[in-house]
């Protein structure tokens, strides 16, 4: 559950460079409508005969660029914090915090483009499109996952989807929350809490 976990907090850092495309432009721009994102979500991690091995659900806070707040509330509490530099893997089960290097951590996920990367990054993918939904794959690793947005008619993604080379699939289904006033950045700083174990991999 950790891994999957931090493979959707965590985009692979290609030095060959594409065009970016008219799909591609038009995703980065939707991303781009929002500074911060407020949402339930529901995890369902499926095996690649399509039985259902894991589902998870809780609440996700978003701040571009590369700030979030992931807390699993079902079927055992795990928060995942990022301040940008920093992300935070906290367990109370087991009473651990994992910290992560951002800058090192970023590999191969779809949260990297809704958290807000950059154009470099981008030009290391192919976009395609059909109706709302955007499907995005990388040509030059045969071994990187797709990743699969999928938009409503208010432009909020309502679904993403990341699929592995060997074919486990890990769908995210979005309920999106107002945000009547901005979060503050204090929330996207993870105080460790007293007595708890620290594994420091920065």
């Amino acid at each position: 559950m950790k891994k999957v976990l931090l493979s959707v907090c965590l985009l692979l850092l290609s030095s060959v460079s594409h065009a970016l495309s008219v799909e591609a432009t038009q995703l980065k721009e939707k991303l781009a409508l929002f500074d911060q994102i407020k949402a339930s979500f529901v995890q369902r991690v499926l095996s690649p005969e399509g039985k259902l091995l894991n589902e998870s659900r809780g609440e996700m806070i978003i701040s571009r660029p590369g700030k979030f707040f992931w807390q699993v509330n079902v079927p055992e509490e795990e928060l995942i914090v990022s301040d940008g530099q920093t992300i935070w893997y906290y367990s109370p089960f087991i009473e651990q915090v994992t910290l992560i290097n951002f800058s090192d951590a970023i590999n191969d996920t779809p949260f990297a483009l809704i958290a807000g990367s950059d154009d470099e990054q981008w030009q290391d993918y192919m976009v395609s499109k059909q109706n709302n939904q955007f499907t995005v794959t990388n040509p030059d690793n045969v071994q990187a996952t797709t990743f699969i947005f999928d938009f409503d008619n208010n432009d909020n993604i309502s679904q993403f989807v990341m699929i592995e080379a060997l074919g486990q699939r890990s769908e995210f289904m979005l309920t999106h929350q107002s945000i009547d006033t901005k979060v503050p950045n204090t929330l996207f700083n993870f105080n460790i809490p007293a007595g708890v174990e620290v594994d420091d991999q920065r």
